[in-house]
């Protein structure tokens, strides 16, 4: 009986390192592949370079320099506007001027 016992104890032994083992690989598993997402977004941390991070901070800095073109182009926008509307107010006033003063002369 005791051998029976001794047998059952070291087939269970056997079946939990067995368990353990299976579950030491699955975790070696996991971690590689936990690995492989930190280096996607991250990037290689040797060179530092690729990854999602770098990829949002390019798209960032494009952003900024088109923000800045934007600005510059409204800003042209607005020059243009002034300079068109003041030359157009110039002539007016020069064309009401110069009626007013041909038709004080034809008096």
């Amino acid at each position: 009986m005791e051998t029976n016992i001794e047998q059952l104890v070291k087939d269970e032994l056997m079946q939990m390192d067995q368990r353990l083992s299976d579950l030491e690989d699955k975790m070696t598993s996991i971690d590689t592949k936990l690995t492989q997402v930190v280096d996607a977004i991250l990037g290689n941390p040797l060179t530092k370079v690729g990854g999602f991070v770098s990829e949002v901070d390019a798209i960032k800095e494009k952003v900024r320099k088109l923000e800045e073109k934007v600005d510059k182009q409204e800003d042209f926008k607005k020059r243009f506007s002034w300079t068109v509307g003041i030359i157009v107010t110039v002539l007016l006033a020069l064309q009401y001027i110069s009626t007013m003063y041909y038709n004080f002369i034809k008096r």
